[in-house]
């Protein structure tokens, strides 16, 4: 018995695991093999390539939508749209950021291309590069910057970060390991360079660049470090005077702040061994509004975002200080999430064709436009107009919903094209400078009436005399005249000659006005301005009464007055139209759900893991932990169970109450001693998960307690 019992408690036991050191003894080896030749040195230096994975077109596929309906043929067809969408809009992307830092660019290589860089060998050549406070911007300026210095001048190019180096030893290591591996020849060996007369030198000694230098008669050897200021002063003091008479260096500091911050931080002696100019970047935020403009905002753009999902953008954008590529990503996601997760984005495809029987349009494309908010606005228009058979007709005949979706699709060319139009005559009339990501935001959500912009537009053109009323007129014409090439606006006369014509009159006329006041001396003024009231005091029984009086207005004046009223009529009528989220099947080129985006960019993953260890059916779906069924939670995982002791235990937990509830709720009834340890592996296990998430952690004030770091919903 008590053998039995010995070997039932030692199931699972295994003493390797307790061993303190292995002896690792490959079989296949004989005790008496030769010992391995010496080392010969090495004729090709090129590794072998990685296995080229080969692209699988059918690896990746969506999902069918429709409840399943949706046939491949249409899902491929969502997959395709969106790659080609995003690959034009990624070009233009492309475009913008290659231009946005060009001059820099130029600047930088032309001085470090200089043949006579320094007076004497005791002054280092230094580009001095202003970033702006925007750090996460630095890194596409300086990889910019690396590929172009690698192609136009002959000698290695490394960048150093500060959390790449936290030292000398280790900064002069990245130095000579990246310059000497530039320009390798199949006949060269990095292992060669680290050897002088037949010593080996440390791989820190930068007497291994200086043979680099001398074998490949570089010019040069650029070291650029990306963010300066984040780098301990005493690092780069040392690391400008190592081997300042020998080594031709050229530094390029990327500062946030100012140069003369910069110089502050380093030692005098430092700071006299640099020279150099100073080269100021286009910021973040310049460069950001040129791809919202072109991209987002663009007459070109694929796809519209509305107002509230390019608010979350901006907001997270300048809350966070991010990137252009963060920005970038968050805008390809957005792409993403309406191709993915829209089956009706197939009716963006220049080439369907619109029939009911088309193999693109299925009855469930049908059916799902009926379901959509925009056609429920339709149909609540058509009965405000009494059309109350074509609104009835549209729930069964496909073939005229067809039609309506035809014509709402070319309409919505010519509502986009109205909001970008009084986009850029709000932006040319505006007094001062406006942010055109905000206006574009207060334009595409139809607050413009109640803005504060077109308000003060107005007031300002009330208090206009006649000499720039003609101006402000001939802003307007020049600005539909040229159009705006950011934008992707092309000229509009033709298509507004009725506003066209309007201002044209009202210019005339006030050019008659100027003229016929200038013979008979007499001045205009509008009846708007605040000088043509006046104070009248009357002494009435020893009391003063003060009135307000208008002060007499001369025909030319009250014509004049009719001209700006006119003139504000006018553009409050052409800024006025319909909200694009109003427009029928907006839902198609629209996309302005902020969720995805919040959940994704924004996530919340204390609260996502305490719902998964609390509910782990919504997670994990399966019919076995659904919390309706009566004594699901025992078949929880056992992170889940523990998790759930874990919240009724209080600040300090006894492990053995620990593992006494975890017991009685995982373990079996019956006395049997290997479901006991199974249950002790199952309950450290999840202990040690727990740990992992931040949960528990060992007590100072007890020895066999753990405390607790962690509560729920805080």
């Amino acid at each position: 018995m008590s053998i039995n019992g010995d070997a039932s408690s030692h199931v699972g036991f295994n003493d390797i695991e307790h061993q303190a050191a292995y002896v690792y003894a490959p079989t296949g080896i004989l005790d008496d093999a030769p010992e391995p030749p010496t080392k010969r040195r090495k004729i090709n230096k090129t590794r072998k390539s990685a296995p080229e994975i080969q692209k699988d077109n059918g690896g990746f596929e969506l999902e069918s939508l429709l409840n399943g309906a949706e046939t491949p043929t249409n899902t491929n067809l969502r997959q395709k749209l969106f790659g080609r969408f995003w690959a034009s809009t990624e070009e233009r992307i492309q475009s913008i950021l290659s231009e946005a830092n060009e001059g820099t660019l130029v600047d930088v290589v032309s001085f470090v291309g200089q043949e006579v860089l320094a007076e004497g060998l005791d002054r280092v050549p230094t580009a001095f590069i202003v970033t702006g406070p925007n750090i996460a911007s630095q890194g596409l300026l300086f990889k910019q910057l690396s590929s172009r210095l690698k192609t136009k001048v002959s000698g290695p190019v490394v960048t150093l970060r500060s959390g790449d180096v936290s030292n000398l030893k280790a900064a002069l290591k990245k130095i000579i390991r990246d310059a000497t591996s530039q320009k390798l020849s199949i006949y060269e060996d990095e292992d060669d360079l680290q050897e002088t007369d037949g010593r080996k030198l440390l791989n820190y000694d930068l007497k291994i660049l200086h043979d680099y230098v001398n074998t490949h008669g570089s010019r040069k050897v650029i070291v650029a470090l990306e963010d300066s200021e984040a780098f301990d002063t005493s690092l780069l003091a040392e690391l400008i005077f190592s081997w300042l008479d020998r080594i031709p260096f050229v530094l390029l500091f990327g500062i946030a702040t100012s140069v003369d911050l910069f110089h502050e931080r380093l030692s005098r002696a430092a700071t006299r061994c640099l020279y150099g100019p100073q080269f100021d970047v286009e910021q973040t935020s310049s460069i950001l509004e040129r791809i919202f403009l072109k991209v987002i905002a663009g007459a070109a753009a694929p796809l519209r975002l509305g107002p509230g999902l390019i608010s979350s953008l901006i907001e997270r954008q300048h809350d966070h200080v991010q990137s252009v590529q963060a920005f970038i990503g968050a805008l390809k996601y957005a792409y993403m999430c309406h191709f993915y997760a829209n089956p009706l984005s197939v009716l963006l495809d220049a080439n369907i064709t619109f029939k009911p029987q088309s193999e693109t349009l299925q009855l469930e494309h049908f059916e799902a436009v009926r379901n959509l908010p925009s056609f429920r606005r339709l149909v609540e228009e058509l009965l405000d107009r009494h059309e109350v058979k074509k609104a009835l007709d549209l729930f069964d005949d496909n073939e005229l919903l067809l039609r309506e979706i035809q014509i709402s699709l070319k309409a919505k060319d010519v509502g986009v094209s109205k909001i970008l139009q009084a986009m850029h005559i709000l932006s040319c009339c505006a007094v001062g400078s406006i942010g055109k990501i905000d206006l574009y935001t207060i334009v595409s959500s139809n607050d413009l009436r109640n803005s504060t912009l077109l308000i003060s537009v107005l007031d300002t053109i009330r208090r206009m005399d006649p000499d720039n009323l003609i101006n402000f007129i001939k802003s307007i014409q020049e600005a539909i005249k040229n159009g705006n090439p950011e934008l992707a606006l092309e000229t509009w006369v033709d298509e507004e000659s009725t506003f066209s014509e309007e201002i044209q009159d009202i210019k005339t006329q006030t050019i008659a006005l100027i003229e016929k006041s200038a013979k008979d001396g007499i001045t205009i003024r509008s009846g708007h301005t605040i000088h043509n009231k006046t104070i009248r005091a009357t002494v009435i029984a020893h009391k003063v009464q003060l009135s307000q009086e208008k002060s007499s207005l001369t025909k030319q004046d009250l014509d004049f007055t009719t001209l700006i009223d006119q003139l504000i009529s006018a553009i409050e009528r052409y800024v006025t139209f319909e909200n694009p989220q109003h427009l029928f099947l907006n839902e198609v080129w629209l996309y302005d759900s902020k969720l995805p985006y919040r959940d994704v960019f924004t996530p919340r993953p204390k609260f996502a893991i305490e719902r998964a260890l609390s509910v782990p059916h919504d997670y994990l779906g399966c019919q076995c932990c659904n919390p309706s069924i009566e004594g699901s939670s025992l078949s929880h995982p056992p992170t889940a169970i523990l998790y759930q002791c874990y919240l009724d235990a209080g600040s300090l937990i006894n492990v053995f109450d620990l593992w006494t509830a975890f017991l009685a709720t995982v373990g079996k009834e019956e006395d049997d001693a290997s479901d006991e340890r199974q249950t002790l592996m199952l309950f450290y296990r999840a202990l040690a998960d727990l740990k992992s998430l931040g949960m528990l952690k060992q007590s100072r004030k007890k020895t066999d307690h753990l405390a607790k770091l962690a509560w729920k919903g805080l």
